[in-house]
């Protein structure tokens, strides 16, 4: 009997979501453990996977990929024959790995600042490292919403949606939901506390995508 494709996650993550959203793209089903509400789930995807991190990818021939940029790229090289998540063209791939790395940039920092960082908040250094690293952030997300404008609520790129979209989709999504996880998640509130404001020319770009079946399965 062929084991079933294992993705394991933490459903409000946004890189779990980004991974959730490419398999649908990809039309390739998986198993969704949550490994924030079971213990089990956790400590069997850190054995399974060095990285400690979620999401982890486990195939069904038993390989194990954590990263969720590493799992998009390792999907387009497996599964060929299914919609690709990143273009071919060069101009394409260039526009795409641009936004991937735009987003993981204001990801990333405002995650170590909110979260690994946040235990150096009394440091006399503290205002200048995070004024520091929440400007970079900043600039990243002005850049992607200087981007969005230009494509007038469509797609990111011509060729339709596909990883830059999804990377930027739920970045934004994972940003407006703060407000209404504040109360309910430490982190969260901790990450609110940094004062880091998404452009609104990204959520007005999202609107349209909101919709899509694969976006709304996600609840």
């Amino acid at each position: 009997m062929v084991k079933p494709r294992r993705l394991f996650v933490f459903p409000t993550s946004v890189f779990s979501r980004r991974v959730r959203l490419a398999l649908a793209h990809k039309r390739l089903e998986a198993e969704i453990l949550d490994a924030r509400a079971d213990p089990k789930h956790l400590e069997e995807a850190r054995q399974i996977c060095p990285l400690r991190t979620m999401p982890v990818l486990e195939e069904p021939d038993g390989k194990v990929l954590g990263d969720s940029t590493a799992i998009l790229h390792y999907l387009d090289k497996a599964y060929v024959e299914a919609p690709a998540l990143w273009p071919s063209r060069p101009a394409d791939a260039h526009a795409a790995l641009e936004i991937a790395t735009l987003v993981d940039v204001a990801l990333n920092t405002v995650v170590d600042l909110g979260t690994r960082y946040y235990a150096l908040r009394h440091d006399p250094a503290w205002p200048s490292v995070k004024d520091e690293m929440l400007a970079r952030a900043t600039r990243a997300l002005a850049a992607l919403e200087d981007r969005a404008k230009t494509r007038d609520n469509r797609t990111l790129l011509d060729s339709g949606w596909c990883a830059p979209d999804i990377y930027l989709f739920t970045a934004t999504a994972w940003i407006e939901g703060w407000p209404g996880r504040v109360n309910a998640s430490p982190l969260v509130a901790q990450l609110v506390s940094l004062g880091l404001t998404l452009p609104p020319g990204l959520s007005r770009w999202a609107d349209p995508h909101r919709a899509r079946p694969d976006v709304r399965a996600l609840g």
